[in-house]
């Protein structure tokens, strides 16, 4: 997700004035600056940036459900030793794919080289935005029930006449006079009943159609702010595809921003685990054509350990096998390694018209004392290699640690 108005002008170290917007997707916890020359450039790489979060996002929510399937599914009662083994079993390939697909970031790289193409910015996804759904309206209020209207003739109000009060006219004027007034009174009391119901309704009526109709109004204006919005897209959208054409030509000329541009967005195609925070920040060297990555690394924490499950039959009950601290921290250090040289690697792989002489590639990792002081990163290792001592390497046949070395690579201790 992006926020066009949180656009802003900053200038590189080298010089170069460019806009920036801050991309960010919370699920995965992914944030970082997209940037170009121009913003409308800058928000349409920003588009593409959130629909790579978006993939791995699906990536990653389809790997937890296969995850909790097999696990709910172990928990059943009526499931048997024989399809127990085959969970874990399951449990185990799972676990063996995370950890590949974290550790051996070079070896998936150079299998699968990057997926990314000037071509790959023409094709923009359909807005992203759903329309505004039709609102839930309020239930009108129930019209109220009175009590029925006293009538005169009930029962209730007719004179309680004795024999002798048929006899002595003054006592049957008496009653009479007695139920009438009592009629009066019901009467009385039904009407100033029915007047307060009366109006409480109409009150109420009023209310509601009053809030109806300012959530029809609001509903109306979220549909045309959100067909305004749309066709902003499509024009942004339609007007950068244009512009891709002659960033294509400019790259092929060697111009800082387009250099800048496609390296940015080669590294944001690279796939990496969704759990790698992928934040970087591009500088060009024009001078020196010395391409400038300043990459904030994984941290070991986010990383997985799980190695197998294996079932035991006769305690019938799962165990976990999780790497051990030692083989962990090679993993991790190997790792350390293998990212710059996947940069390095993915950078003049897909330079093909030699724009890029050189790269300096830092690796910035946040340290505990950097998450306590809520500070910046710290950088704890460096490499610089030009390209033809980098492309003279067989990465294939060589130790990741060797070739970082042999490059001239230095790496902190992050204990």
């Amino acid at each position: 997700m992006y926020d066009e108005s949180a656009i802003e002008t900053f200038t590189t170290p080298s010089g170069l004035e460019r806009y920036r917007l801050p991309a960010i997707y919370p699920q995965l916890n992914k944030h970082r600056n997209v940037s170009s020359d121009t913003p409308e450039f800058a928000v349409h790489k920003a588009v593409f940036q959130d629909i790579l979060w978006k993939a791995q996002h699906e990536h990653f929510s389809t790997v937890k459900r296969k995850k909790l399937g097999l696990e709910m599914n172990a928990k059943r009662p009526e499931v048997r030793p024989r399809q127990k083994l085959k969970i874990a079993e399951g449990r185990t390939e799972l676990a063996q794919q995370e950890l590949s697909y974290a550790y051996n970031v070079l070896g998936n790289a150079l299998q699968k080289g990057s997926r990314f193409s000037w071509d790959a910015l023409k094709k923009y996804p359909d807005y992203p935005k759903p329309q505004p759904s039709p609102p839930d309206m309020p239930e009108p209020p129930e019209k109220p029930s009175l009590p029925r209207e006293p009538k005169a003739t009930d029962a209730v109000f007719k004179p309680r006449l004795e024999p002798m009060d048929r006899l002595v006219r003054s006592k049957r004027e008496q009653k009479e006079r007695e139920a009438r007034m009592r009629f009066e009174t019901a009467h009385t009391q039904w009407e100033q009943l029915a007047l307060r119901v009366r109006r409480l309704y109409q009150e109420q009526m009023q209310q509601y159609k009053q809030r109806a109709q300012a959530i029809q109004v609001e509903h109306k204006r979220n549909l045309q702010e959100w067909g305004q919005d749309k066709e902003h897209y499509y024009r942004e959208r339609e007007k950068c595809v244009q512009i891709v054409e002659a960033k294509k030509m400019a790259f092929e000329q060697h111009n800082p921003h387009a250099i800048l541009d496609y390296f940015d967005m080669v590294l944001a195609f690279s796939n990496y685990p969704p759990s790698f925070p992928q934040s970087y920040e591009l500088d060009f060297d024009q001078e020196n054509q010395l391409l400038i990555v300043d990459y904030l690394l994984p941290a070991l924490k986010g990383l997985p350990r799980l190695a197998s499950v294996s079932y035991d039959k006769e305690a019938d009950a799962f165990f976990e096998t999780v790497i051990e601290e030692d083989e962990r921290d090679r993993l991790y250090a190997q790792l350390l390694h293998e990212i710059p040289l996947r940069t390095l690697y993915e950078v003049f792989m897909m330079d093909k018209v030699q724009s890029v002489a050189a790269v300096q590639f830092r690796g910035y990792l946040y340290l505990q004392d950097d998450a306590k002081s809520g500070g910046v990163p710290s950088c704890i290792l460096a490499v610089r290699a030009d390209r033809d001592t980098f492309c003279s390497i067989d990465l294939a046949e060589n130790d990741p640690l060797d070739v970082f070395e042999e490059i001239g690579g230095t790496i902190q201790s992050t204990d």
